[in-house]
C-alpha cells in the first residue's frame, strides 16, 4: 500500500520540445504529401458526396491556400498556354482528396492537378456539420 499525504497533485503537461514540434510538423508534412499524392493518382473514382448536393458546391472565397502550378518545361518550350479546369472534391477538413482535369491542354493538366491537390479550403458545412464538397479550380497558364 502506498502512503497518501492528502495533498492535491497537479500534473502539468510540459510544452513540447523543439524536437517534438519538428516531429509533429514532419508527420503533418508527410500526411499532406500522401494525401496530395493519392489525390493526383489518375483513374481513381470520384468520392461520394452528400445526396442532393449541387455539383459545384465549393463557394468562391473559401480557399485558405491555393498554390500556383509550376509551368511544365515542355509546355514552355512549345509555347503552350491556356486555361486548365480541375474538378476537385474536398473532405470534411477542407483538404482536396480527389482531382481530375476537365478542360485544358494535356501538357498543362498534370501541373494543374498537382497544384489543386495541394490547395486547402475552409470546410463546407450544412446545418453545422462538415461535409465533402466539390468544385472547379481554374488555372491560367500564360506564355512566358
Amino acid at each position: 500500500m502506498g502512503i497518501s499525504l492528502g495533498l492535491p497533485i497537479t500534473l502539468q503537461k510540459r510544452p513540447p520540445s523543439d524536437n517534438t514540434r519538428s516531429n509533429e510538423k514532419s508527420n503533418d508534412d508527410e500526411e499532406r504529401a500522401k494525401i496530395a499524392a493519392d489525390c493526383a493518382t489518375s483513374g481513381r473514382p470520384k468520392p461520394d458526396l452528400e445526396k442532393n448536393m449541387p455539383r459545384n458546391s465549393l463557394l468562391c472565397g473559401k480557399a485558405i491556400s491555393l498554390p500556383k502550378p509550376s509551368y511544365p518545361a515542355e509546355a514552355r518550350e512549345k509555347r503552350i498556354a491556356g486555361v486548365v479546369s480541375i474538378e476537385v472534391v474536398i473532405d470534411e477538413t477542407g483538404r482536396v482528396i480527389w482531382a481530375k482535369a476537365i478542360e485544358g491542354h494535356e501538357l498543362l493538366q498534370e501541373a494543374a492537378i498537382k497544384a489543386a491537390c495541394n490547395a486547402r479550403y475552409s470546410p463546407m458545412e450544412i446545418s453545422g456539420r462538415a461535409i465533402k464538397a466539390s468544385g472547379v479550380i481554374t488555372y491560367t497558364f500564360v506564355k512566358q
